[in-house]
């Protein structure tokens, strides 16, 4: 099969010039240096390019210049006039380095993959892994990690004796992480080194695979990648997250106080203001002289303490404090004893109730003792002897001597003593006795002291209040029990309402019900006979009312708040509205209640 004709109408053999050298004077070895390789290329490239400007040029049919007279940059450790080896040669040298690189690839990317890396073999002559020239189609070589046919070998450690098989890919990201510490690199031989450029070096951040050649071809091999160290399992410590949580809640309560005092501070207009104070807060020098120092100090200065020679002690002559205008006297001041505040709301125990035989008891054995002490002060001679009640009945044994000499005046002095022992007594009973004024002081304090425990209320509806003796007791004994309220005389009936203390309203109940009789009048007094009643006495006939059957009802009784009435006062009023309107809005229920009221005739 014969070649294409050349574009220029030159032979075939008048592309490139071949040398007459024989195949030993290039090389004994068969294989040249990258440097003699690029060489050869630069030089075949610049005699294509010098044929091709000579035929665009003049058109002729030339031959062209031998190779070896086109000036090339030969290295120095070339022979002086290499000899350019045949096409075919370079070709297989091209395709052997093609070949080698693409192993060393193979053999890399086997390495790095734990999943498809062999064992090592102990033995020497292991085969080493055949790898295919790339191609295309049928020739296309096979993908680096289908390169290695050969099982794995299994760790048989007791750990990993039951683990389960692992896949030959990582299909998952716990896969990768799980997967086994890699088995040490296999020797492989040594690829040839072809020389990078140098903008591809020097930039740190470019692909560490390498670049491509100038004819397009891969002249890199891809560096193993770095292992990533794993870290080691840490449990986190009790209360970590707990006290993240709380320092986070802190922060955003302070920062959420901040907002609203500068909220707040915006409302009121004090931001400047805020701010000027803050500037211009400044804290006073200290005195001169201390209040407590300055009576001591003549001059009010501490100058007055320095010492006079070269001593270091304190000169205290030049001070107040021995003189006579000193403020340090003998006298020692006392404060006032103030009583404690919690004393005032402290209850008084109760004393123990005891029956009157037990009080006269205790009373007993009190001046027992009194007259003892007494005896026993008199025996030591710390107080003078009483003098000897003398009296008519132990008038003999007393004196003995003195009655039977003189009888008489001895008679006469006794009754002088005695007379004189009852005045005295008199006296002092006189000296105890309460007057007027503070026996009634007494009586109202009693009271006011009752009605401290309690108001009380009590309610009573009379059928008939007719009788001047009845009206004189229900009036006198309310002033006398110190109750307060009102007496209300009306045509159906009478009402009475009286406040004050428990006791007070114990003893008027006990009169209103039990001690008056209602149903018998009182005779006439300085009154004459034959006068008739008064009008509110007499029944629709003119005659005096008849009180056979009068009684007296409790409507109700309880406890009140306060006073409704000032003083105990009666009223006469003719109809339901008067009535109402003199007991006024809070006491005003008491008449419907008495109107409505229901007598219990078995009572």
């Amino acid at each position: 099969m014969s070649k294409r004709p050349h574009e220029g109408g030159d032979s075939a053999l008048a592309k490139k010039a071949k040398s007459d050298a024989t195949p030993s004077a290039s090389g004994g070895s068969g294989q040249l240096s990258a440097d003699a390789l690029i060489a050869a290329k630069r030089a075949e490239i610049a005699a294509k390019l010098a044929a091709f400007k000579k035929t665009q040029g003049g058109g002729s049919s030339a031959p062209p210049a031998p190779a070896s007279s086109i000036a090339a940059p030969i290295p120095n450790n070339l022979p002086p006039k290499p000899a350019l080896p045949d096409k075919s040669d370079i070709a297989k040298k091209i395709e052997e380095a093609k070949r080698r690189v693409a192993e060393g690839v193979a053999k890399k990317a086997v390495q790095d993959n734990p999943y498809l890396s062999a064992a090592p073999s102990k033995k020497k002559g292991a085969a080493p892994v055949e790898v295919v020239q790339q191609g295309s189609g049928l020739k296309m070589a096979a993908h680096p990690l289908l390169l290695d046919t050969a099982p794995t070998q299994l760790s048989q450690s007791k750990k990993d004796r039951y683990k389960p098989m692992l896949p030959k890919f990582a299909s998952i990201k716990a896969n990768v992480r799980n997967q086994p510490s890699p088995s040490p690199a296999p020797t492989h031989t040594p690829t040839p080194t072809i020389e990078r450029s140098t903008s591809a070096t020097a930039n740190p951040y470019a692909s560490g695979g390498g670049a491509a050649g100038e004819d397009g071809t891969f002249e890199g091999a891809t560096p193993a990648v770095k292992d990533r160290i794993g870290r080691s399992f840490r449990f986190n410590q009790k209360g970590k997250y707990v006290a993240m949580g709380n320092q986070i809640r802190q922060d955003a309560q302070l920062e959420a106080l901040k907002q609203k005092i500068a909220e707040s501070a915006r409302k009121a207009g004090l931001d400047s203001e805020f701010e000027t104070l803050e500037r211009n807060i400044r804290r006073e020098a200290p005195p001169a002289v201390e209040w407590w120092d300055a009576s001591l100090l003549p001059n009010k200065t501490y100058d007055d303490l320095n010492p006079q020679s070269d001593s270091k002690e304190i000169n205290l002559a030049n001070t107040n404090i021995r003189s006579q205008d000193s403020p340090i006297t003998m006298y020692v001041q006392h404060p006032i004893p103030v009583p404690a505040p919690w004393e005032k709301n402290q209850t008084e125990l109760k004393p123990l109730k005891l029956t009157s035989k037990e009080a006269k008891k205790l009373r007993r054995r009190r001046r027992m003792a009194d007259l003892q002490e007494k005896q026993d002060r008199v025996r030591m001679g710390l107080l003078p002897p009483d003098p000897p009640k003398v009296r008519l009945a132990n008038l003999m044994k007393v004196l003995t001597t003195d009655a039977v000499q003189d009888p008489t005046k001895v008679e006469a002095r006794v009754r002088r003593e005695v007379a004189a022992r009852k005045v005295a007594h008199d006296k002092m009973n006189n000296e105890r006795k309460l007057t007027d004024e503070q026996r009634r002081e007494k009586v109202e304090n009693k009271k006011a002291e009752e009605e401290r425990k309690g108001l009380f209320v009590a309610v009573f509806k009379i059928k008939t209040l007719s009788d001047p003796s009845h009206r004189f007791k229900v009036r006198k004994n309310a002033e006398q029990y110190g109750l307060t309220g009102m007496c209300i005389f009306n045509p159906s009936f009478a009402l009475v309402i009286v406040e004050g203390s428990h006791k007070a309203i114990k003893g008027y109940k006990r009169l209103m019900l039990v001690r008056i009789d209602w149903t018998q009048a009182a005779g006439a007094r300085d009154v004459d006979e034959d006068a008739p009643p008064p009008k509110e006495d007499q029944d629709e006939e003119g005659g005096p009312v008849s009180l056979e059957n009068n009684r007296c009802d409790l409507v109700f009784e309880g406890p009140v708040r306060e006073h409704n009435f000032q003083s105990f006062k009666p009223k006469r009023c003719p109809t339901d509205a008067m009535a109402k309107e003199a007991l006024g809005t809070k006491a005003a229920p008491y008449w419907d209640t008495a109107k409505t009221f229901v007598e219990d005739v078995y009572s």
